[in-house]
């Protein structure tokens, strides 16, 4: 036996001297060897990257006092006392620089052989990116499953609100301009509109994908929201524009995008009270292997980042990582519903994209959104939704069928002043009795998806048997995603959210009817 690293306990052999430097030159998980009072004898270079310390400042001596909490270093202690030592835990340990990182440690007890005293091996494999991983997956669960509730609860609330806005159009007719009604009517109208929206961003949270997705260029989207910015932010916030100029095009939905920087900004400019500089920026990234994992969906590849920072108050890392929570908000009562980044959350997610946020108190947040970049280029041409007067009908057959009574009459109101034949119905069997005895009179149907007792594709079936190329327009306080899920295969169908204007149903009946 001859005196190598380890004080006598390792065989004198070639072989064992090539497994030692390789164990002391690998950084694929830490490795160290602790003799019988629990000193150092080896410690190799991955046991430094994790750790932050030297092998020279631990050779011989203990574990340094800072490296465990005090219930791992007891548990620790214990197993090294004890005659048949095992113990595999997960643990965190505070590094030499003062940061923090998840473990998995295994200690284990092995024979030194030929009356050579017993050591300890010690083996350390980073768990971090493990446990953000379940970070993660239980924050996408907890989403999926509020987006569920979420979805229930708007669906119920349009259907009223449709009706709170079918008959406030009506009576505000009836009303002349300059009647002290009529300002109440119209409160009534704006205040079911912010509703809808709000019921808009619940069924986000549900499920904020769009059937209809297009090449968009996001510089276009961030002109139109600093536009809008620059006459609602106080004159003390200074507006920063950086885009990059050759932008790769994202896919997906314009108007979803646009909402969910203008989320952002807005969510900024509250957070500067007493002013401050709001910077916009874009740029083409490419991620790859060495970003931080931050959402279970990232994959590599090239990317349009933007980026939002502001130099307002800041936030702690426990409110940064709430932020996203449905209903959070650090706002006072009264000032916000804390749907806000939730709703930028499920946009950004439904894009495939993900999101970065760096706050710290007092020195401003960031927000960097990442959206897959397509190869293909789309010009900075501006992206407005056109007001166009709705279409009217030329006395063609329209039949409803809605179990809500209060749709039926609104339906029925708004059609017939469209100049529509209507024929409605507030219940399935009825509503097929009408279409199976006046099926050549009937030139498109509205439909409830989600009635009492029936499935809405069940009830499709049946009038596809009955006249297979009749237009079919799919009404839901859900959103377009039913489509997606179940009527897809179907040509011929179309969907119409509630809740909606009688402009809104007039474009959606003449666009089935005619294609324009």
């Amino acid at each position: 036996m001859k005196d190598q690293p380890g004080n006598g306990i390792w065989p004198d052999t070639v072989d064992c001297r090539v497994l030692i430097d390789s164990i002391l030159g690998s950084d694929a998980a830490g490795i160290a060897v602790l003799d019988a009072k629990g000193r150092y004898l080896l410690f190799n270079r991955g046991a430094e990257a994790l750790t932050g310390y030297d092998r020279d400042e631990v050779m011989g001596k203990k574990a340094p006092d800072a490296l465990y909490r005090p219930g791992d270093r007891e548990a620790v202690e214990t197993a090294l006392s004890s005659a048949t030592p095992v113990i595999n835990r997960e643990i965190r340990i505070r590094r030499k620089d003062g940061s923090e990182k998840d473990l998995i440690l295994s200690i284990s007890r092995r024979s030194g052989g030929e009356g050579a005293p017993d050591y300890f091996l010690q083996v350390f494999i980073d768990n971090s990116e493990r446990k953000h991983l379940d970070q993660l997956l239980l924050q996408s669960q907890k989403m999926e499953t509020i987006g569920d509730m979420a979805g229930g609860i708007a669906h119920d609330f349009n259907n009223l609100l449709e009706g709170i806005l079918g008959y406030t159009t009506f009576m505000k007719e009836l009303v002349p301009e300059g009647h002290e009604l009529r300002s109440y009517l119209e409160i009534i109208e704006r205040s079911a509109g912010k509703a809808s929206e709000f019921t808009e961003r619940l069924l986000t949270l549900s499920n904020g994908k769009e059937r209809d997705e297009n090449l968009v260029n996001c510089n276009v989207l961030l002109r139109g929201v600093t536009k809008l910015l620059e006459k609602t932010v106080d004159k003390n916030i200074t507006l920063e524009l950086n885009l990059k100029k050759d932008l790769k095009a994202v896919r997906g939905s314009a108007g979803m995008l646009e909402q969910a920087f203008l989320n952002i900004c807005m969510n900024a400019r509250d957070a500067m009270p007493g002013g401050g500089k709001l910077v916009i920026s874009s740029d083409n990234v490419r991620v790859d292997e060495t970003f931080p994992r931050m959402s279970l969906k990232m994959e590599t590849g090239e990317y349009v980042r933007i980026s939002i920072s502001d130099t307002g108050i800041g936030m702690d890392s426990r409110t940064v990582n709430r932020i996203f929570k449905p209903f959070f908000t650090t706002k006072r009562r009264g000032e916000g519903a804390g749907l806000g980044l939730n709703v930028v959350y499920g946009i950004v997610d439904s894009h495939g994209g993900f999101i970065n946020v760096y706050s710290e108190i007092g020195q401003g947040t960031t927000f960097n959104i990442y959206l897959r970049a397509e190869s293909t280029e789309v010009p900075e041409e501006d992206w407005t939704m056109e007001h166009r007067e709705s279409p009217r009908g030329n006395g063609e057959t329209v039949l409803v069928i809605d179990d809500e009574p209060m749709i039926i009459d609104i339906g029925r109101a708004m059609l017939s002043k469209l100049g529509y034949k209507v024929i409605t119905a507030g219940e399935v069997d009825l509503g097929l009795e009408y279409f199976n005895d006046r099926k050549d009179e009937i030139d498109i149907v509205i439909l409830d998806v989600v009635m009492p007792g029936a499935n809405g594709r069940d009830i499709l079936r049946e009038i596809r048997r009955v006249k297979p190329l009749v237009p079919v327009i799919l009404s839901s306080g859900y959103d377009r995603s039913v489509i997606e899920e179940d009527f897809s295969a179907d040509c011929n169908l179309f969907f119409m959210q509630k809740p909606y204007s009688m402009d809104d149903l007039g474009r959606n009946v003449h666009k089935s009817l005619h294609g324009t």
